[in-house]
């Protein structure tokens, strides 16, 4: 004779075998209210998964606006560097540049000028 075998069941089995009987068994205005609140309890769920998850509306947001500043950041950064190569190459090559910023700079004048100094300045 074969052994039967004691089939183990869950600990919220007759929890929702009672509650499933109960709702066949119910007046559809019973039926309503449990899928209103399931439905609510749902909805607060999506709520707060928008809110405050991974995922979440203000995270998106903030990073969408580090993005742009980051962006807005590597654009200043590559103007930069066109300009300092633009500079490095004007004082490799241009004498006149030179002249310009030994003179503006460094107050450096050539030889037998005379320089006039305005009381305004």
């Amino acid at each position: 004779m074969p052994r039967r075998v004691k089939q183990s069941r869950s600990l919220l089995a007759p929890l929702t075998e009672n509650l499933s009987r109960r709702l066949s068994n119910a007046d559809a205005r019973l039926r309503r209210k449990v899928l209103r609140i399931s439905l609510w309890v749902i909805g607060f769920y999506f709520f707060c998964s928008l809110m405050m998850g991974t995922y979440s509306v203000p995270r998106i947001v903030r990073l969408e606006m580090e993005k742009k500043g980051l962006t807005e950041s590597n654009q200043r950064m590559l103007v930069e560097l066109i300009d300092s190569d633009r500079v490095r190459r004007m004082l490799t090559d241009d004498p006149r540049y030179i002249e310009y910023i030994a003179r503006t700079r460094y107050y450096m004048v050539c030889p037998r000028e005379t320089i006039y100094y305005f009381r305004g300045r």
